[in-house]
This record gives structure tokens, sequence and C-alpha cells, in this order.
């Protein structure tokens, strides 16, 4: 069976899935198994920072006297794991306000974000490189898939890392920063990414968050996976989301709108909201439906008024604490499930 991760995208309420991993490696260590997850799954998919989270648990435990970008494909140190999951869960809970700074103005920089870049990517970039340093792609612990969209070429692009194959030859390696960086340029909320393959070919490419191709990247971790194991005929799935928005729009709201109305971010950004629920239960629906796919995704309803996507205060960190144990909790079996089948 072809064991595959999958991590939908949301901003900080990646907290979510990242509690949920925490839980699954709780109860794998109580059935006996020392499994780190980033190599308990033949594949690990991700969305903007669903990415993030997949990325961080590939990483692996670099010496210090290593240079990874010195020779892309070799391994950096060891096959161990850099980070632990309550290294990745901290990163939500202490540093989220970093990629996402509040502000005593925030109902101003609302407004603003209708015309420019909510925030400047600073932030981000600084923490990525400090997570990342100068791993690549190549070096993680199991095969990769990292969403984004190419604007200039108006084409997806999948960053990967996939096994040495002779028909995968012309694959571009990139640092796993720069990956990350490109997958979680959120449009409105950060500039676009401009990143260069290594070893460098004297390309840039200009890349937007990865939710622009699919929010929900189970459907294309499953076809990634049979690419990679053309021989298998069993998978299982576990998808992890970060909320369904519990919150719609009525007739009575949209009448009226105009091209502001559907993009207006204090609305939750509606165009948006509406595409990423539709792509998300279409690869649910369709999922379920292919034989020999044990799909299991793990999601709940999340009022979008009480959990902004880009809010890390610690209001919202508790609710998001919370919405993670309902969801654990609720989802139990499955949970046991997965333990038992890794």
């Amino acid at each position: 069976m072809v064991k595959i991760l999958s991590i939908d995208g949301g901003g900080i309420r990646g907290l979510i899935p990242a509690l949920l991993l925490r839980e699954l490696e709780g109860k794998l260590r109580r059935k006996g198994k020392d499994l780190p997850l980033g190599t308990a799954f033949d594949l690990i998919a991700g969305t903007s920072t669903g990415a993030l989270i997949a990325l961080a648990l590939a990483l692996p435990e670099v010496s210090a006297t290593a240079n990874p970008s010195a020779n892309p494909s070799a391994n950096p140190s060891t096959r161990r794991p850099a980070l632990s999951i309550d290294r990745i869960v901290d990163l939500y809970e202490s540093r989220g306000i970093e990629i996402f700074p509040h502000s005593s103005r925030l109902g101003w920089r609302e407004a603003m974000q209708a015309i420019k870049n909510k925030y400047s990517g600073a932030g981000i970039e600084h923490i990525l490189a400090d997570i990342f340093g100068e791993v690549t792609m190549r070096h993680g612990l199991t095969n990769l898939l990292v969403t984004a969209f190419d604007p200039e070429k108006m084409e997806p692009r999948c960053i990967k890392n996939r096994p040495p194959r002779e028909e995968w030859a012309d694959d571009l390696n990139f640092f796993m920063r720069d990956a990350a960086r490109a997958t979680m340029a959120a449009p409105t909320y950060f500039p676009p990414a401009e990143i260069q393959p290594v070893p460098a070919n004297g390309e840039t490419y200009c890349l937007v968050d990865g939710a622009l191709l699919t929010n929900n990247p189970a459907m294309l971790a499953y076809i990634e996976a049979t690419k990679i194991f053309p021989e298998e005929r069993e998978f299982l799935i576990l998808a992890l989301g970060t909320g369904i928005d519990q919150v719609g729009y009525s007739h009575k709201d949209m009448r009226s709108w105009g091209y502001f109305g559907w993009i207006n971010p204090t609305k939750g950004v509606p165009l948006w909201a509406m595409f990423a629920a539709g792509q998300s239960e279409t690869v649910n629906h369709q999922l379920r439906r292919i034989p020999g796919v044990r799909y299991i995704r793990l999601n709940a309803t999340i009022d979008p008024r009480e959990c902004p996507i880009d809010d890390a205060s610690p209001k919202v960190i508790a609710e998001l604490k919370r919405i993670a144990e309902r969801i654990a909790a609720d989802h139990r079996a499955e949970l046991d499930t997965v333990a038992e089948l890794l």
C-alpha cells in the first residue's frame, strides 16, 4: 500500500493539520512504532501552508560542516528529520506573528489590500531561510510535491522530489526555502516569488500561491504516486484540511456586488473562498470513488471571522487548537486506522 499525506493551504490555520499530525505521531508511539512522520509516508504533498509542513517534515538533519548547495543531489548529512512535529507546531504558535505581523491599523491594511499586497514578505522569507537554510528539494526524506502557479506562462508548476529516473532527468531542483516561498505567495497577501533552480540554469521563475492550482492537493498527490509506484494498486491518502468556511454568501449578499464585492478582503475574498471550497470538495468526491484508494479526509467547519487565515494572535491560536482537538476527537477511529496502516 502506497501511503500519501496531503495537506491543504490556509495560512495560520496550518496549525490545525500540524496538531493533527502530532496526535497521529502520539498514536504511532503508543503502538510501538518509532516512525518519524517524514519517512512514514511514501509521498507528502502540500499547498501553501500545507507545503510548509510537508517540507518541514521531510527536512533532513544537516551537520554543521555540511554544505548541501555544493552538491544538491548529495545526502547533506543523515536521513534523520531535523524538526520534530512539536517544533513544527511551535513554528505556528510562536513565529506566526512574524509572518502575519499584527497592526493596530488592521482595518486600513485590509482596505489597502484591494490595491496592494497586505504584507511585504520579509518576515516569511526570514523564517524560511532560518528553517531550511541551504537544503534543496532533492535532500528530502521522502517524495515531495509542492504546488505553485506560473503567472508568466499561465500554467501550473509542481516542484517535486522523486526518484532519479531517466524520464525525470529534466526535473528542476530548488532550495526548500524557495519552494515554500513560491507556494505561499498568496495574491493580495504576499508579493510573487522569484526563484532560481539549483544549480542555476540562467532562468528565473515567477511563481505564486499553489492554491491557484489546487488548495486540496490530494488528487495531484494520487496521480504523482501512480507515476512513482506504477505497479501498486492500493493507496492510502490522509488528507488534512485547514477548515471549511461555515459562513456562506446569500443571494441578498451578492446581488449588488461588482468587481470589488467579489474580491473584498473584509468579506473573506468571496471569489477566492468559493473557488477553494469548490475545488476541495470536487477532489473529495473524486478520490472517494477511485478503486483501490482509501481516502481519509480530516477537516471541520470554521468561522472565518473568528479565525482569519492571517491572524496569528493568541486568541486565534487558542481557537485553532480547540478546533484541532475537536477534529481529533471526532475522527479518532480514522486516526487509529492510519496509525495501524503506517
